[in-house]
């Protein structure tokens, strides 16, 4: 399935859990956005020091970002334009992992380079893209609530996203 359709998948879903839910707006209102052109990605990737991941990449040349990315958004350059907008609280929430020793404790290496692409308001959950490409064949990490998931591409983050019996994604490191 191709990134369109995928996006376009996410959407229906998540449009009818927001309409099916019990009062309306128990979900976020699932949002797009208008395409990032290349100057905003190339940003986006110099902000997250490390290259963007080929779906990712290919997102954000559909939709700047989406909301209603289940109870979190999915954040594009946009949301790292502002100096107090969500990648600063989505900063904080991984120095707060770090402290924690939290991602050493799912096996990440110690020098893996994370960078977060969505976190929830009360930020207890998020997704975090990973690069350490000669140790991980992953290059996506989910955690909150509890969980820790770990997909080797954004199509694999997406497909659990929209069905998570589509998949079995590791919870840990080897």
């Amino acid at each position: 399935m191709d990134m369109r359709q995928l996006t376009g998948q996410l959407m229906s879903v998540r449009i009818a859990e927001y309409l099916a839910g019990d009062p309306v707006g128990l979900f976020p209102t699932p949002r797009l956005y208008p395409p990032a052109g290349p100057v905003a990605v190339r940003a986006l990737e110099e902000r997250a020091r490390q290259p963007l991941e080929a779906g990712y990449r290919e997102f954000l040349s559909l939709t700047d970002g989406l909301d209603g990315f289940g109870l979190m958004p999915l954040f594009g350059g946009k949301d790292w334009a502002e100096e107090d907008g969500p990648g600063t609280a989505a900063l904080h929430y991984l120095d707060g992992l770090w402290e924690a020793g939290t991602p050493v404790d799912v096996g990440l290496p110690e020098d893996v380079a994370l960078f977060p692409v969505s976190v929830n308001k009360d930020v207890s959950a998020g997704v975090f893209m990973l690069h350490r490409p000669d140790v991980l064949p992953e290059r996506w990490w989910w955690i909150g609530e509890g969980s820790s998931f770990f997909f080797p591409t954004f199509v694999d983050l997406l497909a659990f996203a929209i069905d998570p019996l589509s998949s079995a994604p590791r919870e840990y490191v080897d």
